[in-house]
């Protein structure tokens, strides 16, 4: 079960995300095979700072992204660390580092979640797939997807 949870992934190229909303369109531009590549979305800590990027490969790879901060993160990932648990570890240009271990995968959306803590010991939540849009569309009214990292939220498309 724990193999399924991480979806299919690949090599990163970060990207630079501006405020508001989040594009979905250019996630992965440079392959034709979207299911090697993913969506990653995290609230870290409890102030409103968040992270979107994307990973790419297949049992394990590498992810990047940006913190709405403008501060790039890199690291890479595996569906099963040598406890045949999923897992991703990243550094960012700040100092930052966090590792990640994924727990659940929502049946409706294929979403899988995570929970982990950074070296700066916040607390950190993850979400990752293919349909992950669909995942915060869930009881919204306005079918708005928006992700909500503490008392803040923050708008997806």
């Amino acid at each position: 079960m724990f193999r399924r949870l991480l979806p299919p992934l690949l090599v990163v190229i970060a990207t630079q995300v501006s405020g508001q909303a989040l594009a979905e369109g250019a996630l992965c531009p440079m392959t034709d095979d979207q299911s090697s590549c993913v969506r990653i979305l995290a609230c870290v800590g409890d102030k409103g700072r968040w992270f979107h990027g994307r990973g790419l490969g297949l049992g394990e790879g590498t992810l990047a992204g940006v913190m709405n901060d403008g501060v790039s993160c890199v690291g890479d990932w595996t569906n099963a660390n040598a406890f045949g648990v999923p897992q991703a570890r990243v550094t960012c240009d700040d100092g930052m580092e966090v590792t990640v271990l994924y727990f659940h995968q929502n049946e409706d959306t294929g979403t899988a979640t995570g929970r982990g803590i950074t070296n700066r010991d916040e607390g950190v939540q993850v979400w990752t797939g293919l349909h992950v849009l669909e995942y915060f569309k869930e009881g919204s009214p306005t079918d708005a997807a928006v992700l909500k990292c503490g008392a803040y939220d923050i708008p997806i498309s």
